[in-house]
């Protein structure tokens, strides 16, 4: 299977669920799936607005539009938009408010986690209510995770961390590309899963169009039965593409929704609609490794 990037796509098998992975073990393994008799996928689409200008969508109307066609299209979006972007563009109010009004959720992204609940607070001070999706995050940081967070009386609690990287900047090996769905031990121990964590950790793959159809082939073959598999789409508010592609765009990603449908297992959701069928179907963990 290729290597993963941005789009979030998540898998749900509505059946019977395996019993809870012991405190001791690492995450299931596909070699080791959960007993299931279907699966349904879940496929997220994400994109991140940071602080840098040159990550800002240039155009309000083509952007918002953009958001419209995809969403139309059937695509759930979950977009974190960065505190500096939030504070200074001038058009950041009117695309939160009226990409929300067609659907679209807003998670927190932050690279300072003490910017959480000061994002919380600009988007409810706007009229937009955040996930509890964590989107983006160091995980040299997981261990100091608060369960709240609060800015000018509003409060916050993360519940879900997507998009997990070792090392800053999106380097070469820094970011996490698994598929998976599990409650992380620590910093030093984030692959192991204890099923009492206060946290749930999607990984979202690759991003990448071709690493979604070669998940859901896999899916239609019998393979990687879980209760629940999440994948992400990612795309660059800048310029309309999938993340690190140059080719895939809005038309590459209208027609891959086309063919994606094609599968009866395939549902659209957000990030933390995801999670949330995670925990609804029993909450089985898994990796997929690439």
């Amino acid at each position: 299977m290729k290597k993963l990037i941005f789009v979030t796509l998540a898998i749900i098998v509505l059946s019977a669920c395996a019993a809870p992975v012991a405190p001791t073990q690492a995450p299931v393994v596909e070699s080791a799936p959960a007993t299931a008799t279907g699966t349904t996928l879940y496929i997220s689409a994400t994109m991140h607005i940071e602080t840098k200008f040159d990550s800002w969508p240039a155009d309000k109307e083509a952007f918002l539009s953009f958001l419209q066609q995809t969403t139309d299209a059937g695509i759930r979006w979950s977009i974190g938009g960065d505190i500096g972007w939030l504070e200074s563009a001038e058009d950041a109010q009117e695309i939160v408010q009226r990409s929300a009004a067609m659907g679209v959720q807003w998670d927190n992204h932050a690279h300072n986690p003490d910017d959480f609940g000061k994002i919380a607070y600009i988007l409810n001070s706007w009229g937009v209510t955040p996930t509890n999706v964590v989107s983006g995050f160091l995980i040299q940081n997981f261990d100091s995770l608060q369960v709240s967070y609060s800015y000018q009386g509003t409060s916050w609690s993360p519940q879900v961390i997507w998009g997990g990287v070792v090392c800053a900047g999106h380097k070469p090996g820094c970011d996490d590309s698994s598929i998976s769905l599990y409650r992380p031990t620590s910093s030093l121990q984030f692959e192991l899963h204890n099923p009492n964590g206060q946290f749930i950790k999607l990984g979202g793959g690759s991003h990448q169009l071709a690493d979604a159809e070669s998940l859901a082939a896999q899916i239609a073959n019998g393979q990687h039965p879980y209760p629940v598999i999440g994948y992400t789409i990612m795309v660059e508010p800048e310029t309309y593409r999938i993340a690190t592609s140059a080719t895939d765009d809005i038309n590459a990603i209208l027609a891959f929704v086309e063919r994606m449908n094609q599968y009866p297992f395939v549902r659209w959701e957000t990030i933390q609609d995801t999670a949330n069928a995670w925990v609804s179907a029993g909450g089985v963990p898994f990796q997929i490794s690439e």
